[in-house]
């Protein structure tokens, strides 16, 4: 009962989404709780069962890859954010970490680095958290999750929990079979994992090796992310996956530049002039816009290429 009481004070209601989203676009919700760690998750789904918070529950961390609806959403958003301190995470002496859902992943790569771990460095700039990294295999550069991961612990709908090895997750590109997608339809995906899916902890494993060497790659991976994407402004990432069809060796960016998308703007957002393959708020956006703008972007693509551009980033519906 004594986590429960914790959290009562982390629960607010008619929140605007746009508070917990990268981008900053989204309507209400009806209530927000937030978790600093993955101990108390069970806490909430029992305040849940209690009815003292709303149904139905949806996941995130930090929103950094989840495009809100303007009219918002019914239910609770149950968020996992440790934040950017060395919370969250247990190393081993071989180089591997246990690491809560809600750690950040550029403070999971800055702590790695100042331990002499590799591996971790393309997570530096990764505006996410663990939890949301494991669902959807994110990566930067040739780095991706699956690289480091060798299990995950998953919350079970009764509040206990399970283990899922590599086999059982079938990591592919950007995808994993956490991820729920819409049949027929990989622009929509389903609202939010199913309770027995989420996502409470990770083991990882680096390399071991000299932490300056470790720190210089870190600040190269970062200073390269600093040069060629618009970190500094409210956006989502890759808006769309890199195809495997069209030119060899064309990203999804280079397709969207080479159509001259670079600057186009619907409302308040607009394809970033740094990188075509991000759309960045530029004041008062909305996820209507946002969407817009991605058709456009997707049609123009594929009356010059051929190329059908699959969404990365999930639409969740009011």
């Amino acid at each position: 009962m004594a986590t429960a009481i914790r959290l009562r004070p982390r629960l607010r209601c008619r929140e605007r989404l746009s508070r917990f989203s990268s981008i900053r676009i989204g309507g209400a919700v009806e209530a927000v709780v937030s978790l600093s760690s993955s101990e108390v998750f069970g806490d909430v789904l029992d305040m849940y069962h209690r009815g003292e918070i709303p149904g139905p529950l949806a996941f995130v961390g930090r929103g950094s890859n989840i495009l809100f609806p303007d009219a918002g959403l019914g239910g609770t958003l149950v968020r996992f954010e440790h934040g950017d301190g060395g919370s969250g995470s247990r190393w081993h002496p071989d180089g591997s970490v246990d690491v809560d859902a809600g750690l950040s992943l550029p403070a999971l790569a800055r702590d790695a680095a100042r331990r002499g771990v590799t591996g971790f460095e393309f997570l530096s700039g990764i505006p996410g958290t663990v939890g949301g990294a494991a669902v959807m295999n994110a990566g930067a550069g040739s780095g991706q999750w699956s690289d480091l991961c060798e299990s995950l612990v998953v919350a079970t709908g009764s509040g206990g929990s399970d283990i899922l090895l590599p086999q059982d997750l079938r990591y592919g590109y950007r995808t994993s079979a956490l991820l729920e997608i819409s049949a027929g339809d990989p622009s929509a995906p389903q609202r939010h994992i199913q309770e027995k899916s989420v996502v409470l902890s990770a083991r990882l494993r680096g390399t071991l090796a000299d932490p300056a060497e470790c720190q210089a790659k870190l600040m190269s991976h970062l200073d390269y992310r600093r040069s060629t994407q618009p970190l500094d402004e409210p956006s989502l990432g890759s808006v769309f996956r890199n195809p495997s069809g069209g030119p060899p060796g064309y990203s999804a960016g280079r397709l969207i530049e080479e159509c001259g998308m670079k600057g186009r703007s619907v409302g308040g957002v607009m394809v970033s002039p740094r990188h075509a393959n991000f759309f960045v708020n530029t004041g008062g956006g909305k996820a209507s816009e946002f969407l817009e703008l991605l058709a456009i972007v997707a049609e123009a693509v594929l009356k010059q290429w051929g190329v059908i551009l699959e969404p990365e980033v999930r639409v969740w519906n009011a």
